[in-house]
């Protein structure tokens, strides 16, 4: 097959060289030029690019167009007229998809030699004549060969066997003597011809097909003679067996995952080197000059500056005001190659690794680097996918803390244990839910730090976010809400604070936004006792300065029907509890203490919280350690633990040895009878006589 295209090649560039015509002389006009580009005049070209395979192995909207298998693109071109270009073309490549999920795993990779004929439009009817880039789309119709193969054994000839945990042993999970099985892995050497096995009962059949290349892209000039190009073609192929998987296939391998009813489709995108073989009129530009050239001049500017002329300034464009040496960059003392004016650490030891901002590198931050390297399982997409979107926007990236988020009313206990949170902010989106969410910081780990905090303290459900566009919460991702923090220090434990709050007031109906006369900075919150709560949003740590709120509210805003109420470790305590001398009438309900038992007390580590599947680097960790704990909690949660301990300091000791394991974000957590509180009630309750 791929000597008959490259025949058909050789005789597509013979045969298109032939169409080359001579213009008489007498025939051109004494005063008309000749045109700088003439038609009928061969190009060959060379090009290299990436497939991305499209079909019933893998979700179609997964991985990166451009990081895939390489392919090579060696055509003929010919233009017809000032719009339309005819393409003779051979691609050569390799095709390939991996799908592992908990439906099913497979995989196949398949190489492919295409070849065909496009014609290619590139807008010169509706486009300038002078122009330095030219756009194109084209279509075609093409030739498809494939060979397509599957990796089942590994090496050793042991076959794969994907197991629940997410590991590949050597037994199927249901053998008799799975507990005697011993982790394999995947050689990637794709031994199994898939029509050999005949899996879906298809026999024989054709690997090779037809297909519409369909695609878009642009052509810049480099020289008269030397084009580049660079775009992305779709090929829609007529059929469906490329990765041997059909709408209809079915068997273990399938699963409960059907393939789709399209057939498969592949996309190359690639850029290409092009020469033709047009001769063109040579022009001479002569350059005059009305007024004499003062060299001297710009001999001796200097456009940064800085003091050094721009001759022997080997840093130009150094910013205004900062300090050169006599070459004109910039000072370093430290010579870590990061200038002192963006240089946050000025005396970095020699030969030290640093990061852009000149800091020392820790073992942790070259250890991350060099997984981000490495990911190859998208760990670390979720977060630089966000990085990426703050930075286009160019708005400053800002982490909070949720702990909560509901459809339902919510408990009148958990209700005073929000509102007892200092910076405690409440969010209604509509009637359905309700959005709970405390701190604002601007790097990730001092929200990890409050997150770590706040699950201490009985929020089990805490997780770290960034606020959206229209306002909503989304989470970081899980490797990021489970990112190792080098210590604790710093923040202070408001869990006791005494703080109060003015409440505007408490209905049994949702009020509208136009009831408080453009009053901003409002939390609502609905309870289960029935009752709307209405809330300024500050909170203030003296009763003066929450009375004195009160009062500007009745003046600015006509709210006349204000009261202050105080909350301390998490409940509403009456004002006179305080320390407030008043006649306000206060409605507080306590629910009956709760009774805690001291042998129902334990301690736990807590090794992280994911709401996706587990990472693979994670899951590897974990079964180092062995007999990790998992319990769904709020927000589809699941909380990974290890250990069961009746004392604290067997907890934290245990930590520690978890966290030189490579679990850096692991830390103590308190139960009581399966019941998260914090660990500060749990030492209480233990201390009791």
């Amino acid at each position: 097959m791929i000597n008959r295209l490259l025949v058909l090649l050789a005789l597509s560039i013979i045969s298109l060289s032939s169409f080359g015509y001579k213009v008489e002389e007498d025939s051109i006009p004494e005063k008309k030029e000749l045109p700088k580009q003439q038609f009928y005049g061969p190009t060959i070209g060379l090009g290299v690019g990436m497939f991305k395979f499209y079909g019933d192995i893998l979700d179609a909207q997964r991985g990166n167009a451009l990081i895939s298998n390489i392919g090579y693109d060696l055509h003929v071109k010919q233009q017809l007229n000032s719009f339309l270009t005819a393409k003779f073309y051979v691609l050569f490549g390799s095709l390939s998809a991996n799908e592992r999920s908990i439906d099913r795993n497979l995989n196949f990779k398949s190489k492919i030699t295409t070849g065909g004929f496009a014609l290619m439009y590139n807008f010169d009817h509706i486009l300038p004549k002078k122009r330095v880039i030219n756009p194109f789309i084209s279509l075609g119709i093409e030739s498809v060969e494939f060979h397509s193969k599957t990796d089942l054994y590994d090496a050793y000839g042991n076959k794969y066997n994907y197991w629940a945990d997410g590991s590949i042993r050597n037994l199927p999970e249901t053998d008799v003597n799975a507990s005697d099985a011993v982790v394999i892995h995947r050689d990637y050497v794709y031994e199994t011809d898939l029509r050999e096995m005949n899996a879906d009962g298809k026999g024989k059949y054709q690997e090779r097909t037809f297909s519409i290349p369909v695609g878009f892209g642009a052509q810049m000039h480099l020289t008269p003679n030397i084009d580049f190009s660079i775009g992305a073609t779709m090929h829609y192929t007529f059929s469906d067996l490329v990765d041997n998987v059909v709408a209809n296939s079915g068997g273990e391998r399938i699963g409960n995952q059907p393939g789709n009813k399209g057939n498969d489709k592949f996309l190359m995108s690639s850029f290409s080197i092009s020469y033709n073989f047009l001769r063109h009129k040579k022009e001479e530009d002569i350059t005059t000059f009305d007024e004499e050239i003062d060299y001297l001049a710009y001999d001796n500017e200097d456009e940064d500056g800085d003091g050094v002329i721009d001759f022997i300034d080997e840093c130009p464009w150094t910013p205004v005001g900062v300090e050169v040496d006599d070459k004109g960059c910039p000072l370093d003392k430290d010579t870590d190659f990061v200038p002192n004016y963006i240089d946050d650490e000025l005396e970095s030891r020699e030969g030290v690794p640093v990061s852009p901002n000149g800091v020392e590198m820790t073992d942790e931050m070259i250890d991350e680097i060099y997984q981000r390297y490495l990911d190859s399982t998208g760990v670390f997409a979720d977060i630089e996918n966000k990085l990426i979107a703050a930075e286009k926007t160019g708005k400053k990236k800002v982490y909070r803390v949720q702990v909560g988020s509901f459809t339902e009313a919510i408990d009148v206990e958990l209700v005073d244990k929000f509102l007892s949170i200092p910076d405690v902010e409440i969010k209604a989106f509509g009637d359905s839910l309700t959005v709970i969410a405390v701190g604002n910081y601007d790097n990730l780990p001092e929200a990890l730090k409050r997150k770590i905090q706040l699950t201490k303290q009985g929020f089990d459900a805490a997780i770290v976010v960034t606020e959206e566009k229209n306002g909503t919460l989304v989470s970081v991702g899980d490797e990021a809400n489970n990112m190792a923090v080098d210590n604790m220090g710093g923040m202070a434990d408001n869990s006791n604070e005494l703080i109060f709050r003015v409440q505007l007031g408490a209905f049994s109906k949702k009020q509208p936004k136009s009831s408080y006369k453009g009053l901003n900075n409002i939390m609502e919150i609905k309870a289960d006792d029935g009752l709307y709560k209405y809330l300024y949003s500050a909170s203030y740590k003296t009763i003066e300065e929450a009375a004195a709120k009160k009062v500007d509210l009745a003046i600015d805003y006509g709210v006349n029907d204000a009261f202050i109420v105080a909350y301390k470790g998490g409940k509403r305590i009456p004002l006179t509890e305080a320390g407030v001398k008043t006649t306000q009438k206060e409605n507080i309900v306590n629910k009956a203490p709760v009774k805690y038992d001291k042998t129902a007390i334990s301690f736990k580590v807590q090794v992280g919280m994911y709401k996706n599947q587990l990472p693979t680097e994670v899951l590897s960790k974990f079964i180092e350690i062995g007999e990790v704990d998992q319990k769904m909690g709020e927000n589809d949660l699941t909380r990974y633990t290890v250990g069961n301990f009746k004392t604290l300091e067997e907890a934290e000791e245990f930590k520690k040895e978890i966290i030189e394991k490579g679990i850096g974000g692991a830390f103590v957590i308190a139960l009581h009878q399966e019941e998260l509180i914090p660990v500060t009630k749990a030492k209480e309750i233990l201390d009791e006589e």
